[in-house]
């Protein structure tokens, strides 16, 4: 009987030619942190689920990928959960070396053995929506997705030497005084639409993945809550600082949620906290188990349609 390999204990590795779908997996790694099989088959359009374990498998042990630990306990009431993939320190070094990337110069598997689960859990949440998102996009032919790296590449310098660009401070104006909250949006991108004329074929967003545990509003503005986002949002607007930070002129914020329940709090705290600061399609909200990603609704319960 062929004893069952562990899942988090490396087996020696063999000879490893990398092939293109390989380096595409790398590659998403590098840029999500954190990704499921389902995940790596979505995105190389792989359709073999054993073959891609089975290659996944190798290039684990030949320590490509990591498999963070932080996953076993959901595995141990979860078996068909799929595995959870990290970049690993041949893989950081192999996307340095060929594509000069700037990697931080760090040990990739103690760094992915550190993380809590939680944490994890956040990060594929938001990769849960930036994959679909990248995927409808293709399938939408006239979509081109805009990345991160290319918004601060066109951003202003001051922007572009910040330690952490996607943070800024925001002014709220709450109990007769004035309170600087700094946001940071869980993902950033912009969609180019290839058959709309210049000047009208880019828009813009900030991405919030809202797991229904964040109270919608609380007396204190210093805390989490997500009326807090929304002054920030608003005052973003307001002041134009998604144009100065960024060099963009528009912007909406995209909240994924829990329910159909949740976002209806969500546009009730819309419309007391800041209905007269900001317009009502600047915040469009969406369930995270829609399949749907381009369509979504707006403060006012209308559907808007991003493709």
């Amino acid at each position: 009987m062929t004893k069952k390999r562990s899942r988090f204990r490396r087996a020696k590795a063999s000879a490893l030619d990398l092939t293109d779908r390989d380096i595409e997996i790398l590659l998403a790694l590098e840029k999500h942190r954190f990704l499921t099989t389902d995940h790596l088959m979505a995105l190389t359009q792989s359709v073999s689920k054993q073959g891609m374990n089975k290659r996944l498998r190798r290039l684990y042990d030949a320590k490509y990928l990591d498999r963070p630990r932080a996953q076993m306990h959901a595995m141990a009431y979860a078996d068909k959960r799929p595995m959870i993939y990290a970049l690993g320190n041949a893989g950081a070094e192999l996307l340095s070396n060929r594509f000069q990337m700037r990697l931080p110069d760090i040990y990739w598997t103690e760094k992915n053995r550190r993380v809590k689960e939680k944490f994890v859990e956040h990060t594929l949440g938001v990769a849960d929506f930036m994959v679909a998102m990248e995927i409808a996009c293709k399938e939408a032919g006239n979509i081109r997705m805009i990345s991160r790296e290319d918004i601060l590449a066109s951003a202003p310098e001051a922007t572009r030497r910040k330690r952490h660009p996607f943070r800024w401070l925001t002014r709220v104006h709450w109990n007769n005084e004035w309170v600087e909250i700094s946001i940071v949006p869980d993902a950033v991108f912009g969609l180019h639409y290839t058959d709309k004329p210049e000047g009208k074929n880019k828009a813009y967003f900030f991405v919030e993945i809202d797991r229904g545990t964040m109270p919608i509003l609380r007396r204190d503005i210093s805390q989490s809550s997500f009326a807090r986002k929304l002054h920030s949002y608003s005052d973003t607007f307001e002041r134009k600082l998604h144009t100065e930070l960024f060099g963009i002129r528009n912007f909406r914020v995209l909240t994924v949620t829990t329910s159909a329940e949740r976002i209806g709090t969500m546009q009730a705290a819309f419309k007391a906290e800041i209905a007269s600061k900001a317009p009502v399609g600047m915040f469009l909200f969406a369930e995270k188990a829609s399949e749907k990603v381009l369509k979504w609704k707006n403060a006012d319960g209308r559907g808007q349609d991003l493709a």
